[in-house]
């Protein structure tokens, strides 16, 4: 049965959650797929913001310690798997990608066994409102994992993303990370596979309470590192 799950994570996203769920229910994006939200531990007003708008075919996840992204992220495919969906789609709840695009990424799937939205294929937009400091640094770094894998995608690092289940089900998740750095991990992972990758291209928004908290440094580190491990060894 060809079913979609569309996962949103959520962490004190009270000023930001609101457009994304008028969005499902005015599209009515949950009349062929399902929504599965998770509140990762939110000191705000977010879980009683989900539960308020009551969407069709979704379920809130109410974590009573936060789990962060990567165990959260492990979840969301363990679930996937369980529930035995055919497609597994992310997004974050803080209204940076676009909650409108879930569709098409949802079609792209019916070929490809990841999709994901590209800022850098909306570049002048990209340009414009990406901090210069980040916009350096995606662009370097993809640069380096073209590279390193021989291959020629515009961008690595967006978290709007959709997988083919069945492909899921061949991860051992205890070899990937706890933490944010799992999602290129298994972006690697599908390269190496020579799996069929596809991207769509989305704007690029940096807001209020959309700026990633991650130390840059460490990021930067944590990116080549996992390049030169899921490239040569």
């Amino acid at each position: 049965m060809n079913k979609t799950v569309v996962v949103i994570f959520c962490y004190n996203v009270e000023e930001n959650i609101h457009y994304i769920l008028k969005t499902i229910k005015k599209t009515h994006l949950s009349k062929n797929r399902d929504f599965l939200f998770i509140d990762d531990c939110s000191s705000d007003n977010t879980n009683k913001i989900l539960k308020s708008y009551k969407i069709k075919n979704s379920k809130i996840i109410e974590n009573k310690v936060n789990q962060g992204f990567g165990l959260n992220y492990k979840f969301s495919i363990s679930y996937s798997i369980k529930k035995k969906y055919h497609k597994l789609i992310f997004l974050h709840g803080d209204n940076q990608y676009p909650v409108n695009k879930i569709t098409l990424i949802d079609e792209k799937l019916n070929t490809s066994s990841l999709c994901y939205g590209s800022r850098k294929l909306n570049y002048k937009n990209m340009k414009k409102n990406m901090p210069l400091l980040r916009l350096i640094a995606n662009i370097f770094l993809t640069y380096f994992i073209n590279i390193m894998f021989n291959n020629n995608a515009t961008e690595y690092f967006s978290g709007f993303r959709g997988l083919r289940v069945d492909k899921l089900k061949k991860l051992n998740l205890s070899q990937f990370a706890n933490k944010w750095i799992i999602e290129q991990q298994i972006h690697f992972y599908f390269i190496n596979k020579k799996y069929l990758i596809s991207e769509i291209p989305i704007t690029t928004v940096y807001k209020k309470n959309q700026i990633s908290k991650l130390p840059p440094y460490d990021y930067v580190f944590s990116v080549i590192l996992n390049t030169l491990r899921f490239s040569i060894f």
